[in-house]
């Protein structure tokens, strides 16, 4: 999650990295098998769901920084494109991408996000003042961080992925060169920013199960990642974040995984070969057994 010296705003907003439908290779379209597709389905709600961090954000005293409104409206578009291509791939196999069933306590949550959260987060984020921009910023940077390693996993086992996938980890990685350097930049300059930042991680959950049961997408992750290689590449994100000042030792990446593999009974259950063992069709297109 290392900055990007001198992020140019400007030649940003010209030149958008919108991946739209109509350029996608004609592979993606055709012949992914239903793991994947399963994968892709969480990933369009996730893509989809991370425009609502524009609502949330321009709630909040960052909506006067005007060069951090500056990068999320170009964000928010290459956003909107990138779950509309999402979407394409998902239809041209016969699914209709649509959000989950969530949980009655997700239910709950969506309502409080939609209906009260903006009023009343605007009041208590105004009495924190700009230091929550901060803390905004480093938790855009850890989902961005997260996506771009799904993505780049996705493209190395999936070979009809790989050019769409670099794609997006390109767009991907623009993204996080932003919020690395912004969080950076505001985390050593205030120790209240600090705090906000340190609290928001440890409140992160894995992108997209805010509202639904995460056994799903833990499922999915636990086979995307079964490689103890894949596997501790992710788990280095929590390396990359403790750079920034004020996070030293934070691991949200360990302990959402953690959560996740719980949801899923990981290792557990009558029948069930332990974690290390299973290998999907994702990373391998066979099952094979690893020594424990």
């Amino acid at each position: 999650m290392s900055a990007t010296a001198g992020f140019d705003v400007r030649a940003y907003l010209r030149d958008p990295h919108a991946l739209r439908p109509a350029d996608l290779d004609p592979d993606t379209l055709r012949g992914l098998a239903p793991e994947t597709l399963d994968v892709l389905a969480h990933l369009w709600c996730v893509e989809r769901g991370q425009l609502d961090r524009l609502r949330d954000i321009l709630v909040t005293p960052t909506h006067a920084e005007s060069r951090v409104t500056a990068f999320l409206t170009t964000w928010a578009y290459e956003q909107h494109w990138l779950a509309e291509s999402l979407g394409a791939i998902l239809a041209a196999h016969g699914r209709t991408p649509r959000e989950p069933a969530g949980t009655a306590g997700g239910r709950l949550w969506r309502t409080w996000d939609e209906r009260a959260r903006p009023a009343l987060g605007a009041v208590a984020s105004n009495l924190l003042g700009a230091d929550l921009t901060g803390g905004q910023m480093a938790t855009g940077g850890l989902d961005t961080a997260v996506l771009a390693a799904v993505y780049r996993r996705l493209g190395a086992a999936e070979p009809r992925l790989a050019g769409t996938a670099q794609e997006i980890v390109r767009l991907k990685e623009r993204h996080l060169a932003f919020f690395a350097e912004e969080a950076g930049a505001r985390l050593a300059g205030s120790a209240s920013a600090r705090r906000l930042a340190r609290s928001g991680s440890a409140r992160w959950r894995w992108p997209g199960t805010r509202y639904c049961a995460p056994g799903p997408a833990g499922a999915w992750v636990r086979r995307l990642f079964a490689d103890p290689a894949a596997r501790a590449d992710l788990l280095r994100l929590d390396e990359d974040l403790a750079v920034l000042p004020g996070l030293a030792g934070a691991r949200p990446v360990a302990a959402a995984l953690g959560r996740l593999d719980r949801a899923c009974g990981a290792g557990r259950g009558p029948g069930r070969r332990p974690q290390a063992e299973q290998q999907s069709a994702i990373s391998s297109g066979e099952s094979r057994r690893r020594p424990t």
